[in-house]
């Protein structure tokens, strides 16, 4: 038995999508079947109709690779004996599934420290446990964007230059966070430490995904991901831009440094909120998450 079916993954996060497309590809297209009816009858001739499909009813529904056998009977014989059986599989049943086979073919690497990203490589599958948190950015710009709401709120029965000031903030932040979110992806930090050194990961993951299209269980929780490097940085010259997929990402890194320090100076002293980070520098990878799962 594989280590992936010892563990009995529980997956939070799982791009079945991907899973279904790389089993097909493995099995060229798919062939097996979950369903069978039987039907078997003694001294006589016995015709066979069959027919199969695929479907897929949702993230986190059943799987089905279907195929119905009907057998055509005359009418000389009365006794016979019919057989059924069924199998259906799960999304997390199809990931353990692949993962074995990866495993088995060694194709997927774990990381662990920075030599095991040496000779890495874009296009790789690699597997590493970490715990992880949402773009800070992200948070940042939540709190803020909550902040200035009430502010206004506070506000609304005096007319005033102040009042307008803030609502233009508040427009100016709202289409910040909306272009980190935008397409519902989202950046997830991963930091994967040992007793030496801390290695980053940063994986795009869409919300349609998440278990319950929720994020809420991983925060700040320790667990395995699997999934393709995009991208490894060693080089200290080099990094991981988080504002890589928005309309912010031309923009030089003090400029957003200096812009987020002033939405900050905004906020109530008293509040602790999250580091200002704009990139991810070495060693980091990028990650294309296939599962997370404990």
């Amino acid at each position: 038995m594989s280590e992936t079916k010892e563990i009995l993954p529980i997956t939070i996060y799982l791009n079945q999508k991907i899973v279904f497309d790389l089993l097909a590809v493995i099995d060229d297209g798919f062939s097996q079947v979950t369903k069978l009816n039987i039907s078997n009858q003694e001294g006589k001739k016995n015709g066979v109709d069959g027919s199969a499909e695929i479907g897929i009813s949702n993230a986190f529904g059943l799987f089905g690779v279907k195929s119905k056998i009907n057998a055509r009977k005359e009418k000389t014989q009365t006794e016979s004996t019919s057989k059924s059986e069924e199998k259906v599989h799960t999304p997390t049943s199809l990931f353990v599934k692949l993962l074995s086979y990866l495993e088995e073919k060694n194709l997927v690497k774990d990381i662990n420290d920075k030599n095991d990203l040496i000779n890495l490589k874009p296009g790789e599958f690699v597997r590493f446990n970490s715990t992880l948190e949402q773009n800070p950015l992200v948070s940042l710009l939540e709190s803020l964007e909550q902040m200035a709401v009430m502010a206004i709120r506070l506000e609304n029965k005096k007319k005033n230059k102040a009042q307008s000031e803030d609502q233009n903030i508040l427009k100016l932040i709202k289409g910040v966070r909306e272009s980190l979110t935008q397409h519902d992806m989202i950046d997830l930090i991963s930091t994967i430490k040992n007793s030496h050194e801390t290695i980053k990961a940063v994986l795009p993951v869409y919300i349609n995904f998440f278990f319950n299209r929720s994020m809420n269980e991983i925060i700040d929780g320790n667990y395995t991901v699997v999934g393709k490097v995009a991208k490894v940085v060693l080089d200290q010259n080099d990094n991981i831009n988080l504002f890589r997929n928005t309309g912010f990402k031309l923009l030089k890194q003090h400029t957003l440094e200096k812009m987020f320090t002033s939405f900050n100076d905004q906020a109530d002293e008293q509040l602790e909120l999250p580091e200002i980070i704009t990139r991810i520098n070495e060693p980091a990878l990028l990650v294309i998450p296939i599962a997370i799962y404990s």
